[in-house]
């Protein structure tokens, strides 16, 4: 494979490179003639430990974009701003974003992954040799207790694991690394199936729980623990037992190759084994100091989660990068165009407001052809999450703009085609003169409870643990408990309709759409995606008119329900591309 060809040159380079700022200089700084090379890298713990930094920073993804040409080369890199703007969430301020593709169905196998969704992907097959180089050497550093290689063991295992479960999320089944792959070797390794690709990644979170910490002091935040190890596990499974892997009959047929793409067979004992899974996750959690954020209040429990780095909820946050300054990435195409002078912003679509009930629990009524003059009466009835999720007419948004106006000539109404720039992942203290460290989440303590009442209510009906499991998240908000006597059915369209409030924008919602294969539902990833204008009434400073109208009529095809390989590594005739592409 080209990609793994190409990491076996990035292994070493990863270790200057990817290293923290100190590591890297005391590199350049090494006398003339002191080659850095693999034995260098294994000839002490220091130099271990550089090489691991390295390998977490290849190894672990980012809900952000950062536009970091040193780790991934231009223009792969540049893919702007979040996933949200190519599902029902949102959409992007600016066309060009790469994102806007995909509501076109404009990706293709040509140019996937470069541009598009997927820049990581060579990225990933140099950290999965990385941890292979690790596990096959780690005993030639001298000097190391039996207690500290357990733990890099579980680290490295934990982020190859981690690796092939972003792949098998986009992909399907992949090619299984599972050695150092030298240029001797046949680079030419077949695409494994999708069971296959899920039992390896269950038996390295496994192997990483057993002997990965269950937590490490303050100044190690960003290394795995037990617990996330188990999150990922069931993160996995949960994604196994869904339909669009968890089925006799693919999406579209691959032939003889179907099992390339899902398991060939429909199981329901996978949704117990991804219910057990993400309940050993919450059993996990207290032992290493992970709990829910619910002493903030009811109207701040949730910003707090999102907006504080290294609080209890958060399992493993990516820690790439300090404080960003608003004209830097992420924040300069997070942020809209008429706030922070940025690229541009992400603007809430009201397909997603609709999602939000009302504080009763009662869904919110919304005139999609006649529109209504009680918006912010509406807005004010929502959800506590909604107020701490979207940046809304007569909202707070920073020092800068204590009183956001996106109404019709308001001052931050340009390009904000759904009436409402989305306010999480951006902290109030950034600002034209603060910059701020983004908040990367990759798993939080919420997951887990989502991912237990999903997967327990799809193996048994809803069960009262299932509805624990959501009330749970719930009342920290200050919602009220699901209505009791739900059907299995019922319960699912509830339990995804939190999944969706809960998770909103922290890059779940694309992977979701597509496992419950309902992205061709209308109004989810094709059909009318609602705008919003608003306008001041004449008699009134307090309440505004709302008009819906139809932004854009997305489309979306049946093979994007899985990534295209790149045509240049199928074309060598060893890997099966994806049907469709």
């Amino acid at each position: 494979m080209k990609t793994i060809i190409r990491a076996v040159f990035c292994g070493i380079l990863c270790v200057v490179a990817s290293a923290c700022d100190k590591s890297f200089s005391e590199f350049l700084d090494k006398a003339p003639g002191v080659d850095v090379n693999e034995n260098t890298v294994f000839s002490s713990k220091v130099q271990l430990e550089t090489f691991i930094t390295g390998t977490y920073r290849f190894g672990i993804h980012s809900i952000f974009t950062y536009n970091d040409a040193l780790l991934i080369p231009a223009p792969a890199s540049r893919t702007f701003t979040i996933n949200a703007a190519a599902t029902d969430e949102a959409e992007a301020e600016v066309t060009f974003f790469h994102t806007e593709n995909w509501n076109d169905a404009n990706i293709t196998s040509a140019d996937n992954p470069v541009g598009r969704e997927d820049y990581r992907y060579w990225v990933r097959w140099t950290a999965i040799r990385n941890c292979n180089i690790i596990l096959e050497r780690l005993n030639e550093v001298p000097g190391l207790d039996e207690a500290y290689k357990n733990q890099v063991i579980g680290e490295v295992k934990f982020i190859r694991a981690l690796n092939y479960s972003e792949m098998l999320k986009r992909y399907g089944g992949v090619p299984i690394i599972d050695k150092r792959e030298q240029l001797t070797d046949d680079l030419k390794v077949k695409r494994n199936t999708v069971e296959e690709v899920v039992n390896f990644i269950v038996k390295d979170c496994d192997d990483a729980v057993s002997l990965l910490p269950t937590t490490y002091t303050s100044t190690f935040r960003g290394r795995a623990t037990k617990t996330v190890a188990q999150m990922l596990k069931a993160r996995t499974l949960l994604y196994a037992a869904s339909p669009l892997f968890n089925t006799a009959t693919p999406y579209m047929s691959l032939g003889d190759n179907n099992k390339l793409i899902c398991y060939g067979n429909q199981d329901n004992t996978r949704w117990q084994k991804a219910a057990d899974a993400a309940k050993a996750a919450i059993d996990l959690a207290p032992a290493g100091n992970f709990a829910l954020i619910t002493d903030k209040g009811v109207d701040k429990n949730y910003k707090f989660m999102w907006e504080q780095n290294d609080n209890t909820e958060i399992v493993l946050a990516e820690k790439a990068y300090g404080s960003r300054g608003r004209t830097q990435f992420p924040w300069y195409g997070t942020q809209p165009s008429v706030i922070a002078q940025a690229w541009g912003g992400v603007t809430v679509i009201h397909n997603f407001v609709r999602k939000y009930e009302k504080k009763d629990g009662t869904p919110q009524t919304w005139d999609l052809v006649n529109g209504g003059s009680d918006l912010m009466k509406k807005y004010s009835e929502l959800d506590p999450r909604f107020a701490q999720t979207v940046g809304y007419n007569g909202s707070y948004w920073n020092k800068d703009y204590p009183v956001l106006e996106t109404f019709q000539g308001g001052r931050n109404s340009a390009a904000c085609w759904g009436g409402a720039w989305m306010k999480k992942l951006i902290p109030d203290v950034l600002s034209t003169s603060a910059g701020a460290v983004p908040n990367s989440i990759v798993f939080r303590l919420a997951e887990a409870y989502l991912n237990y009442a999903e997967a327990l209510n799809e193996a048994q009906g809803p069960v009262q643990a299932a509805y624990d499991a959501i009330n749970i998240i719930r009342a920290r908000s200050g919602m009220p408990k699901l209505p009791a006597g739900l059907t299995k059915e019922q319960f699912r369209t509830r339990v995804r309709n939190e999944r969706d409030i809960e998770l909103a924008f922290e890059d779940h919602r694309l992977w979701d759409i597509r496992r419950w294969m309902v992205a061709e539902e209308e109004g989810v990833m094709k059909g009318k995606m609602y705008g919003f204008r608003i306008y001041k009434l004449p008699n009134s400073t307090t309440e505004y008119r709302y008009e819906p109208y139809v932004k854009e009529i997305r489309t979306f095809l049946p093979r994007m329900y899985l990534h295209p390989f790149l045509n240049t590594e199928v074309y060598k005739g060893y890997l099966v591309q994806n049907p469709g592409w």
